[in-house]
């Protein structure tokens, strides 16, 4: 009977354990402090006399299935409305949308993940298109083409287009879900884009 008794102990001991192991990785809470670097990067060029319509409605594509690439997508949404754009989510990567356009994408992360101390490094490209065209250089940015060489079609309509480079460096200590770890990257990503975007907007032509 004392073996039985022992035994069940060992058993509920070691579901507690699993249970709270395993809710770092499934829910999302975060007591921590972080510490967050960004370095970014933005080119941009523009023809004519550019009509932004900023604030106004937007078409958002964020490359990617992964988990962080869905929580960027939510972050940048979430910025782009807190400025008072009308934003739309592009399902694809399209040639060309019907209005302004910015699509993302993650380039590079690497990090380390542990209940009490995580760090990270990110790397993201973006392209913003003020008429949705042109989203060819998305592609060629994305594939490393660092050449910029933006054509002017000869086009009477004005236009604006910038490409970014973003690198996070993030360390956080303290007690933290994975899923609330990649929330908060992606949150700080999410402003830095959509802050220099506003930035070089107003700063047309």
């Amino acid at each position: 009977m004392r073996e039985d008794a022992n035994t069940k102990k060992i058993l509920l001991t070691v579901l507690i354990l699993a249970v709270v192991l395993s809710s770092f990785f499934v829910l999302d809470f975060k007591v921590a402090k972080s510490e967050t670097r960004a370095n970014s990067r933005i080119a941009a060029y523009s023809t004519g006399e550019p009509q932004i319509d900023f604030p106004g409605r937007i078409y958002l594509y964020v490359e990617g299935n992964d988990v962080l690439s869905g929580f960027l997508r939510e972050k940048i949404r979430a910025e782009l409305e807190k400025v008072g754009m009308d934003v739309e989510d592009a399902e694809t990567f399209e040639e060309k949308y019907d209005y302004q356009a910015l699509l993302v994408n993650v380039r590079e992360s690497e990090g380390l993940y542990t209940p009490v101390y995580s760090s990270s490094s990110l790397e993201l490209m973006y392209f913003y298109s003020s008429t949705g065209e042109d989203t060819q250089y998305f592609e060629k940015f994305k594939e490393g083409n660092v050449t910029r060489v933006f054509k002017n079609t000869g086009s009477q309509e004005g236009k604006k287009l910038m490409d970014g480079e973003l690198e996070l460096q993030d360390s956080t200590k303290g007690i933290v879900s994975r899923k609330a770890y990649r929330k908060h990257l992606a949150e700080e990503a999410a402003k830095n884009i959509v802050d220099q975007l506003q930035q070089q907007i107003r700063d047309i032509p």
